[in-house]
Formats: structure tokens, C-alpha cells, sequence
């Protein structure tokens, strides 16, 4: 795990980590929320004055978004014989590796941004 440590420090921000002290408590409601995305808003609706539980239900929305994103995209690409049904398999992979290694982080402790998207979505 210590590769994985460190692919996650350039995602890891140390502004939103200093804050999280009652993340030990509250880890299980990140975690479902990456797991199934669609619970995002757990975090927040558990602890709403916890910097840990708006970072994660601001990055569970994130997630939720790139998720529909990856499901839509892989349908499209599903229509083609064959390749269609190979990438989809690939996106789907890939989707449960990055649902993993958030929810690990999660665990961890880190604070990970997802990229590009991450940023841009603060409504918590």
C-alpha cells in the first residue's frame, strides 16, 4: 500500500486534512457515500458543522457527477460489437478501482480531491 500512499499525496490536500478531527467517527458515512454515490449528502446530513463530513459530501457529489458520466459514456461506447463491450468492462473496472482508493482514503485519513471536477463543486 505505500505505492498507493504515495499516487495519493499529489491528490491529498493538507489544508482540508488539518481540519478533520472527527473524521474516526464519522468515516463509515464517507465511505457509503463513495460506495454509492448516490448517498453523497449522508456526510453532511450526519454532521453538518464538520469540515470532514462537507469535504466528503462536496467530493461524494463530485463523484456522483463523474460516475453518471462514466455510466453514460460506457453505454454509448456499448453499442458497438465487441470493443464496445471490452472498454465498458474497462470503465467499469476502473470506476470500482477509483471508488476503492477513495473510500480507502477515506480510512487513511486523506483528503482527496478528485481531479478537476473536485474543485469546482462546493455547495456543502
Amino acid at each position: 500500500m505505500e505505492a498507493y500512499d504515495n499516487f495519493v499525496k499529489a491528490f491529498n490536500s493538507e489544508y482540508d486534512q488539518s481540519s478533520f478531527q472527527d473524521g474516526e467517527k464519522n468515516n463509515i458515512y464517507a465511505i457509503l457515500g463513495y460506495l454509492i454515490p448516490v448517498l453523497f449528502f449522508l456526510p453532511f446530513v450526519i454532521n453538518k458543522n464538520s469540515a470532514f463530513c462537507r469535504f466528503h459530501s462536496n467530493q461524494g457529489l463530485a463523484w456522483l457527477i463523474c460516475s453518471a458520466v462514466i455510466g453514460i459514456v460506457g453505454k454509448i461506447i456499448g453499442i458497438i460489437p465487441f470493443l464496445g463491450g471490452l472498454i465498458g468492462f474497462i470503465l467499469g473496472a476502473v470506476w470500482l478501482a477509483i471508488t476503492l482508493s477513495l473510500a480507502y482514503g477515506v480510512v487513511k485519513g486523506y483528503a482527496i480531491r478528485i481531479p478537476v471536477v473536485g474543485d469546482l463543486i462546493k455547495v456543502f
